[in-house]
């Protein structure tokens, strides 16, 4: 989670600077510097073993470093490019051969700050839906992010990525296409994905009113019992005024998988902020019903997530969340998660 309590004040396309150290700023163009330092302990995850207990108190820290710059080619066409880096100071990897991950690596052009074109490891035009109700920084997002036999939906960012972004008036248009070649190989193999495309549209109504969409298709070479085409969609509303925010979200996920064996799922999510001074307070709901054969799996998401935060200066904050799971196993109540962090960002 990347906002305060303007949840959706999203800018076009994948472009985010609001926390960037401005290094060069001139004529011909700007080059910024982004970065961020996170540390988090808690009880964050359940035993892989043993799903319904959670794991013992423990810490992860990360950081984040990149660069963003804009070089103006004419009065109405601007060069755009992003590369930013992530950095996991503790891994589940013992060789630590993960602890360095690509978040962005695109360059695109802007044409009169309305209409962009990007291309590389973008964000995804779904991230506009999943904003609405992402407030937390710790738990969240479980019913839109849930996976459906491994293929996760509503990805936010994706490798050959071409995406187009139109900003006009109220409304904020969002396309893309995934090419997905892992140096396109010609095998048909089954789990092999083809392509991706996605769109997405935000309207900015009257009285502090968003309102978004969103779909997803996903196509793969070849199925299997368990694995096919995946369709994702869903709509939203997000409201703020004054110190409050109210979010939700809605939707529904469907694969087409081989012996026309169907799953799907319908999901949707309540989210909602108010601010207190330094201190922000969050409470959400996320749930996500199966609709196909998978019985054991038939409420997937049942969760219930509550957080404050306190912003320590303009660029820190300290911040805490608690995570209530209603999911039982085998008749087992799952136990509850929490967590505190701290993060200074640059």
């Amino acid at each position: 989670m990347e906002k305060t309590l303007a949840i959706i004040a999203i800018s076009t396309l994948a472009i985010q600077t609001a926390n960037a150290a401005t290094i060069y700023n001139g004529d011909d163009g700007r080059v910024d510097i982004t970065g961020k330092v996170q540390y988090e302990a808690g009880a964050l995850k359940y035993d892989k073993q043993d799903k319904a207990q959670r794991l013992n108190f423990g810490g992860d820290g990360t950081a984040r470093l990149g660069t963003w710059f804009r070089y103006h080619l004419s009065e109405d066409v601007d060069l755009l490019g992003k590369l930013e880096w992530q950095f996991n100071a503790e891994d589940e990897n013992d060789a630590k051969t993960d602890s360095l991950d690509v978040r962005y690596a695109w360059l695109g052009f802007s044409y009169r700050d309305q209409l962009e074109m990007a291309i590389g490891r973008t964000k995804s035009p779904t991230s506009q839906l999943v904003d609405v109700t992402d407030i937390f920084e710790l738990f969240g997002s479980a019913a839109n992010g849930n996976r459906i036999n491994g293929i996760k939906s509503f990805e936010s960012k994706k490798d050959d990525q071409l995406t187009l972004g139109l900003n006009y008036d109220r409304w904020d248009l969002r396309a893309s296409y995934v090419f997905e070649d892992e140096r396109r190989p010609r095998e048909t193999e089954s789990g092999h994905r083809d392509y991706q495309y996605s769109f997405s549209a935000r309207y900015r109504a009257d009285m502090g009113v968003d309102l978004v969409t969103a779909y997803e298709r996903q196509s793969f070479q070849g199925t299997t019992p368990l694995l096919g085409d995946l369709t994702s969609w869903g709509v939203g509303v997000g409201y703020q005024h004054n110190s409050l925010y109210l979010g939700a979200i809605g939707g529904h996920k469907s694969m087409q998988a081989g012996n026309n064996e169907e799953f799907s799922s319908t999901f949707y999510e309540l989210a909602s902020a108010y601010q207190l001074g330094e201190f922000l307070v969050m409470a959400g709901y996320n749930k996500e019903k199966g609709e196909d054969n998978l019985a054991s799996e038939g409420t997937r998401v049942d969760e219930y997530v509550f957080g404050v935060s306190y912003q320590l200066m303009p660029r820190a904050k300290i911040y805490a969340e608690y995570n209530i799971d209603r999911i039982k196993l085998d008749n087992r109540s799952r136990d509850d998660l929490y967590g505190i962090g701290v993060e200074l960002k640059f």
